[in-house]
């Protein structure tokens, strides 16, 4: 590492604090604990005044206070100093972490979240002919059927990204809304199931056939932050539940351009649930029972969320891409 980044990994310490016991032979400083022993020497500091800003280091003396008391030292040689024990493992920040309230912390993702859907997924060539559409040419049946279908797939399948946040430790109030939630959203899958029967598609044949690679993409992406990092799966239920939708656009469109009734139905109803039981609100009543959320962890989730939107706009990408010239709808396994 070079000085001038250790420089910097120092320089953030608010707090530090050796982790061992300290001895010096008037030459060079030591220090050791159970696990690691180092001694450290500067050439142009001497072992008393390096000895004396180690001291200093006890975890309650504020960094600046510790470089301001050894005037004589240059900051630079600090730096690397106490970097250098950092990277050993003898010191660590013993300042608690930076956090804001969980609410607080969503409302800024949702900020996030809206700018990059009203930059990409809401400009994608599928919601666009969606929104406009007054008949077959605008939005063609099998686009319709495709959305339909995608969405079946990511449904059937809802298991593998939802079941491994029932059990979530982090928080009781926040698991509680989870399980409800899943309760509630269980078996929805049907519901897309007798649209896709009314157009001749059976369980059986869905069942043999594969989701579009967008599709899979997004589904595997939400199983795994479930498994890895629940707190920023739980961000991304608010967008997949339609969160601050009053009106479903491709209900709409559906009925606009003059889908069957049968075929639009229970599609209508599924979207009717999810709004009639606010599963869009899903993710504010977790956030909101979070008390803290540390600066790192919203680092991270505001990385994430750029992701997470990329994905969500290929799946709809995708099937405007994939359906608008397929001769058939479903892609059998046997194919493969």
């Amino acid at each position: 590492m070079e000085s001038t980044q250790l420089a910097s990994a120092s320089a953030n310490m608010k707090l530090p604090a050796i982790l061992g016991s300290l001895q010096s032979d008037g030459h060079t400083v030591s220090i050791s604990n159970d696990n690691v022993e180092a001694d450290i020497s500067l050439s142009d500091v001497g072992a008393e005044l390096l000895g004396q800003v180690l001291h200093k280091c006890d975890g309650k003396t504020a960094f600046g206070a510790i470089m301001d008391s050894v005037p004589e030292v240059s900051r630079t040689r600090i730096h690397e100093a106490l970097s250098a024990l950092v990277d050993t493992g003898l010191m660590i920040d013993r300042a608690p972490p930076e956090a804001r309230t969980g609410l607080d912390v969503l409302l800024e993702i949702e900020d996030l979240t809206n700018r990059l859907l009203y930059e990409t997924l809401y400009k994608n060539v599928f919601w666009q002919n969606c929104k406009a559409a007054t008949s077959h040419e605008d939005m063609p049946r099998n686009v319709m059927y495709g959305l339909v279908i995608e969405n079946y797939h990511l449904l059937f399948r809802e298991s593998y990204f939802d079941a491994p946040v029932l059990s979530y430790v982090g928080n009781t109030k926040a698991r509680l809304a989870m399980n409800a939630f899943f309760a509630e959203e269980n078996g929805h899958d049907e519901l897309l199931l007798k649209s896709l029967n009314h157009i001749g598609l059976s369980r059986d044949e869905l069942f043999d056939s594969r989701p579009l690679p967008q599709t899979m993409a997004l589904i595997n992406a939400l199983a795994y932050w479930a498994h890895n990092d629940p707190i920023f799966f739980f961000t991304t239920l608010g967008v997949l539940e339609g969160k601050d939708i009053q009106e479903d656009s491709f209900i709409a469109a559906a009925e606009r351009i003059g889908m069957d009734d049968d075929f639009v139905k229970p599609v209508k109803t599924h979207s009717n649930l999810n709004l009639g039981g606010q599963h869009g609100n899903l993710t504010r009543q977790i956030f909101q029972n979070m008390p803290v959320i540390d600066d790192e962890t919203i680092r991270r989730l505001r990385a994430q969320t750029y992701l997470f939107i990329e994905l969500y706009d290929a799946f709809f990408r995708g099937i405007w891409e994939h359906y608008s010239v397929a001769d058939k709808l479903l892609r059998p396994t046997a194919t493969l």
